[in-house]
């Protein structure tokens, strides 16, 4: 979580490797700067734009996914069972002949995450998946989502609507613009303990108190990126 520029997208993108960092993002302890072609499949990343073509249909959608991402030694048969796994996972088995450009916002965002699903990631990132979506349709797509970090995935989400489905996270990052750059590091642990941390009973409070005064926050940021920091050291 974190204010409008406070590095969520640049945060995103270091990890991914689109925006290499001066870091370490280290996977299963190998690094994946280092092993990205080795690795590259090991990362599923769904982002805010779904990128699809909208007079493929539902399967075919899948199928070219398949085809590109996992390993061509493997059979046909087992490349569509693949594929009807993923159906199923996401509700998109009655849906599989429907053409993309006819499909809901819910369901073209479940068939967008169900694409980099199809390789069986361990680390699975999402830029504001809940864009656009009505509440009840959101919080039925985070549940999906807690079932997959349920299978022993890591799922890191940005959303501008935590308080809806924070209790479905273990953990929250805030990340704040302070005086010095963006992309400081305000927080990074439980929910409840951000709670303490930060003197407030809500995600949405938490933005407010390090969002800057002329964005209507309080503009506490620097104060909680240096109270961080002493917590750590």
């Amino acid at each position: 979580s974190g204010m409008s520029g406070a590095g969520k997208t640049t945060f995103l993108n270091a990890v991914t490797g689109y925006e290499k960092a001066n870091a370490e993002i280290l996977l299963h302890g190998r690094d994946f700067y280092n092993n990205y072609e080795s690795m590259k499949y090991d990362l599923g990343f769904v982002p805010q734009l779904d990128l699809m073509r909208m007079s493929d249909t539902v399967y075919m959608t899948l199928s070219d996914a398949a085809w590109l991402r996992l390993p061509k030694s493997i059979s046909s048969g087992e490349r569509k069972k693949r594929i009807k796994e993923v159906l199923e996972k996401f509700g998109l088995m009655s849906i599989r002949n429907s053409q993309v450009g006819k499909l809901s916002g819910g369901q073209r965002k479940r068939l967008s995450i169900a694409l980099e699903l199809i390789s069986d990631p361990t680390l699975f990132i999402l830029d504001e998946p809940d864009s656009g979506l009505d509440g009840v349709v959101a919080r039925t797509l985070f549940e999906t989502l807690r079932k997959i970090a349920d299978e022993g995935r890591i799922v890191i989400v940005i959303t501008h609507t935590p308080d809806r489905v924070i209790d479905l996270f273990d953990d929250v990052i805030v990340l704040a613009k302070d005086a010095a750059r963006t992309g400081r590091l305000a927080y990074f642990g439980s929910i409840n303990e951000a709670y303490d941390f930060f003197g407030k009973r809500s995600m949405e409070d938490i933005l407010l108190s390090i969002n800057q005064k002329d964005e209507g926050g309080e503009g506490r940021a620097d104060e909680f990126v240096e109270k961080y920091i002493k917590k750590i050291s």
